[in-house]
């Protein structure tokens, strides 16, 4: 009794000293300081009225040929279907995590038939069992052996430690991050494709601008022949004129493969095999608001896909930390068993004779295998860091990011109406241009020069005015996409 007792207290002792010594070693890391986000954008403008970010792509957008495309590229595009399926991979390990700390029920059936050797334990055992007259002809052990059974077990971690729990958390965190990833993926793809479109837009004008000054060219360089012809000009002037219409007919062609190449790209992100040509004009598309509304920098947090993927994240890899700590303390399990078991298969069900069970209890606690779970505790605490400079990355790069597109976007609506005014001043000097040549007040290289500028001036403004465009869908996709 005395040597029983002594066993009891050695292990509580031991069972003391494991856990106290996991929770010396298990220290989490704190977390590193925060950066203080900016209460504004600093910029001149006012924050009145709804951020942009509250604004569904279908309204954010107005046109319709636009909105038909982003449709279709919803619907077909392979990154947003691959992500979709992702989450339900994400639900699933949900689900296998919630189910965790759920006894783990099992049901047990068997059947085996066994020949023992005569020369063995078992063979030479069942023979005596069989000889003693007070074996009943029923409880006879045949030979060869049969063993039939039928019943459940379960086997119980006992959630203590709240390992099972934890890991349900980080699993819920991360499906709803994969929900968030949907959102971004989306927000991409919409703004990739709005981006394409407004760049097939400019090349379509820039095509058409080109179209007008190869015409305009190619009377300039007729006029040089008529006036080589007459004796007023020589065969220099007629060459300029011709190597300045080549020019432009080379660009024309750049221009044209620019355009293919782009509609196959917008092709692919449709994920169809062919893109209706149908679209808008550049001048119809520049109806647009001066300035999106950018709201304040706090708004981030809750509007980004991408800021709360990475907070998801930081609470998974949190809740990765306190599982591996649980690691360290010793497991509580319960177990047990209950059904049906006999060598007769006629007396194995509904016999109180064949029924048989089990219950217990255990308790494990990691003794030699200690150093290889505080590696894997350090590595979850290191990935919390990971995890928290991530979210920090990500806040600060969202805040100038938006800053920038801002400050791109008032530039160039500072450029189109400098770039628009030197547009009509090149126009006019063309026209004069023309017509003083046309009277021998001007040579030809003045002509050319005025039209090599005028073409020039327009292929920016329309650059210009398609970057305009496409800052304002980038600055839409910086603000969140609208997935409120």
């Amino acid at each position: 009794m005395k040597k029983n007792f002594i066993c009891n207290i050695v292990g509580l002792v031991a069972f003391f000293v494991l856990t106290l010594q996991g929770c010396k070693t298990a220290e989490i890391s704190p977390k590193p300081e925060n950066l203080q986000i900016p209460t504004d954008f600093q910029t001149d403008q006012k924050d009145e009225g709804n951020s942009a970010a509250l604004l569904h792509w279908e309204e954010f957008f107005e046109d319709e040929i636009l909105k038909n495309l982003i449709k279709i590229g919803l619907e077909n595009n392979q990154d947003n279907l691959k992500t979709l399926e992702r989450i339900r991979i994400a639900k699933a390990n949900y689900r296998v995590a919630k189910a965790g700390w759920l006894p783990d029920f099992n049901g047990v059936a068997g059947a085996s038939r066994t020949k023992f050797g005569e020369y063995t334990m078992d063979g030479v055992g069942n023979a005596d069992s069989n000889l003693s007259p007070t074996v009943p002809e029923d409880k006879k052990i045949p030979d060869p052996y049969q063993d039939f059974i039928i019943g459940a077990g379960f086997n119980w971690e006992l959630d203590v430690w709240g390992k099972y729990r934890n890991m349900r958390k980080a699993a819920s965190a991360r499906f709803l991050a994969s929900q968030e990833m949907a959102n971004h993926v989306k927000t991409w793809l919409i703004s990739e494709i709005a981006v394409g479109y407004y760049r097939l837009i400019g090349l379509d004008e820039e095509i058409r601008i080109l179209d007008e000054y190869i015409r305009l060219q190619e009377s300039a360089f007729d006029l040089s022949k008529d006036l080589k012809n007459s004796g007023k000009e020589n065969q220099l002037a007629v060459d300029q004129f011709e190597a300045l219409l080549i020019n432009s007919k080379t660009l024309f062609v750049e221009k044209q493969m620019e355009l293919r190449s782009t509609e196959l790209y917008i092709t692919s992100l449709l994920g169809i095999y062919q893109l209706d040509h149908d679209r808008t004009t550049l001048d119809n598309a520049l109806q647009i608001p001066e300035l999106i509304k950018v709201g304040l920098p706090s708004e981030l947090l809750i509007y980004r896909p991408d800021i709360r993927i990475a907070e998801r994240e930081l609470l998974a890899s949190n809740a990765d930390v306190k599982a591996a700590r649980a690691a360290f303390f010793p497991n509580f399990n319960l177990f047990g068993m209950a059904g049906f078991n006999a060598f007769d298969f006629s007396r194995l069900f509904f016999n109180p004779a064949s029924t048989v069970y089990q219950f217990g209890a255990g308790l494990t606690a990691p003794i030699f295998n200690r150093n290889q779970i505080r590696m894997g505790f350090e590595t979850a605490n290191a990935m919390q860091q990971i995890a928290w400079y991530d979210y920090e990355q990500t806040v600060l790069k969202s805040y100038l990011e938006i800053l920038d597109l801002v400050n791109q976007f008032e530039a160039y609506q500072l450029q189109v109406q400098l770039k628009t005014n030197e547009v009509e001043v090149q126009k006019r000097s063309v026209d004069n241009s023309n017509t003083m040549f046309m009277v021998g007040y001007a040579n030809y290289l003045e002509v050319i020069n005025a039209q090599s500028r005028a073409l020039l001036a327009e292929i920016e403004l329309v650059e210009l005015k398609t970057q305009k465009l496409q800052t304002n869908v980038r600055l839409y996709k910086a603000l969140g996409g609208g997935w409120i």
